[in-house]
């Protein structure tokens, strides 16, 4: 006799309906860009039939950079559980950059609204959120808005997950509006499919009645600290190995750390731990407890030493690491992958004081340079003058440079200007060269140069493994500067603007 599998059902003998989407953005609020609709509607925006394609195992969730994410995890949850229907809403992602206008958020939230509401019942919801988003004129949280506005839609009955960067602030408006919440687990983040499907699964195992969350969180007066806080070094390694440890236990349904974006403008900036048990209350504050504890023990661990332009221009010259490939600069202060605007123009001035007779790829936004000089020949000879991005205060850097060629991609136009060895290629929007093809857009091979600069605080490495192996972060001024951090006001004292014995005397008002 053959046996027949039936589909694992939800609710009233059916099948599960649940509803996913994406609305991500990571704020910096000392960039003088604002980010309008025009960010968001790019070649990562997908909605309705074309969100379903993409979220398969031979779609594309983010052509370009990974083919599954957080939407493609939760999609391949729902698939392997059985029994769930799976309903695209619109998927909306920009590269990190200033503020959101208020105009564009309002008609971002509007739009997936009305294809939650286009959707008919549903039992649930899964988003894919950041955590770090900053909107013009709106003074809470971005994603608790979200969220808040998703359940008026859905009314009491249906569940809410929701996933968050590893960089996320999380906030009591937050919290309180979830069922499931879990984050990234690695830095540079490899794991957004996991994350996906870790929230999905989590998410079906509720709506089928098969665990209970009970929710704790833990809030640190901490914005820097942990070192470079990659999850597979010291010393945040034996974190995140503790928080894997911790979901091998049947009572554990989910933990997270929240290291914290700190270039926003919300008062309550800090790291957070989260921890979500099955019914045991006790036991989720207890191991938060211990989260944070872990957490904040590895707050005094030095960052890598920082080096200036022409320091680190010295130290490239000496390396022996070059016989390997190129040096990677990591230009700290002028982060794109942290919202800044691209447009610093400190390295390229000592590069032009004294190239060390090095090859240097490097970035810069500056569209009124490239406006000015998109029509010239390729193979003219130019004066020109670097001035980075409007309204950045960069120092102008004057330039005799060779047109090299030009090219469109979805970072908008970029034109390569060569330099003596080096090649300096303005771009029309902040430049995010986390991936060697950005280079190869414009005729270059990150393999033949000395010196690659990146934009990116970790997610480059996961493209450049095989091809850079020494990292010398460069500071010089600009909207992802440590001292901008530093020297802001918060709700409350936070580490490392003052010494704090015990991160118990603040969390209760960073939860607030």
């Amino acid at each position: 006799m053959r046996l027949i599998s039936l589909p694992k059902l939800g609710r009233g003998g059916r099948p599960l309906r649940i509803a996913y989407g994406r609305i991500f953005h990571e704020a910096n609020a000392y960039s003088p860009l604002v980010t309008g609709l025009d960010a968001f509607e790019n070649d990562l925006f997908l909605a309705g039939d074309e969100l379903a394609r993409a979220t398969t195992m031979k779609g594309s969730e983010l052509a370009g950079y990974l083919p599954h994410a957080e939407l493609t995890g939760f999609v391949q949850a729902a698939n392997l559980a059985g029994g769930v229907e799976t309903v695209p809403l619109a998927s909306y992602m920009a590269v990190p950059s200033g503020p959101i206008s208020r105009e564009a958020f309002d008609k971002i939230l509007d739009d997936q609204l009305a294809r939650l509401r286009a959707a008919g019942p549903v039992d649930g919801v899964y988003l894919a959120l950041h955590g770090s988003m900053e909107v013009q004129g709106l003074h809470e949280m971005p994603e608790a808005l979200i969220l808040r506005r998703v359940r008026e839609v859905l009314g009491p009955e249906p569940r809410i997950a929701a996933s968050f960067d590893l960089h996320a602030n999380l906030s009591k408006g937050v919290v309180d509006q979830l069922d499931i919440l879990v984050a990234y687990r690695t830095n540079p983040h490899w794991d957004l499919a996991p994350t996906g499907f870790r929230a999905g699964s989590r998410l079906i195992r509720l709506l089928r009645g098969e665990i209970k969350p009970v929710h704790a969180w833990r809030k640190l007066p901490l914005v820097l600290g942990g070192g470079n806080t990659i999850d597979f070094l010291a010393p945040m390694r034996g974190v995140f190995r503790w928080m894997k440890e911790l979901e091998n236990d049947p009572r554990v349904i989910s933990a997270s750390l929240f290291m914290v974006h700190p270039y926003t403008s919300a008062d309550d900036l800090g790291w957070a731990a989260h921890v979500c048990t099955d019914g045991d209350e006790a036991l989720a504050n207890k191991l938060a407890e211990e989260l944070a504890e872990r957490a904040w023990n590895q707050r005094d661990e030095a960052l890598p030493p920082m080096l200036s332009p022409a320091e680190a221009l010295d130290q490239a010259k000496a390396s022996a690491w070059r016989k390997l490939g190129p040096i990677t600069f990591v230009d700290i202060d002028d982060i794109v992958g942290a919202g800044a605007p691209g447009g610093n123009t400190h390295i390229v001035r000592e590069l032009a004081r004294d190239d060390r007779g090095l090859k240097v790829f490097v970035a810069v936004h500056d569209p009124a340079l490239l406006d000015l000089h998109w029509d010239t020949p390729i193979g003219t000879q130019i004066q020109a003058t670097l001035r980075g991005t409007e309204g950045y205060n960069m120092p102008e850097v004057p330039l005799r440079a060779t047109v090299a060629a030009r090219a469109t991609s979805d970072m908008g136009r970029k034109l390569r200007l060569d330099v003596g060895r080096s090649s300096i290629v303005i771009m029309e929007r902040p430049p995010l060269p986390i991936h060697p093809k950005f280079w190869r857009d414009v005729g270059l091979e990150a393999r033949d140069a000395d010196v690659v600069v990146q934009k990116n605080f970790f997610h480059y490495r996961i493209f450049y493994a095989t091809t850079s192996f020494q990292h010398l972060p460069v500071v010089s001024d600009g909207a992802t500067s440590f001292g901008r951090v530093r020297a802001r006001a918060y709700k409350t004292p936070v580490h490392p603007s003052a010494k704090i014995a015990d991160w118990r005397a603040h969390d209760r008002e960073l939860r607030l």
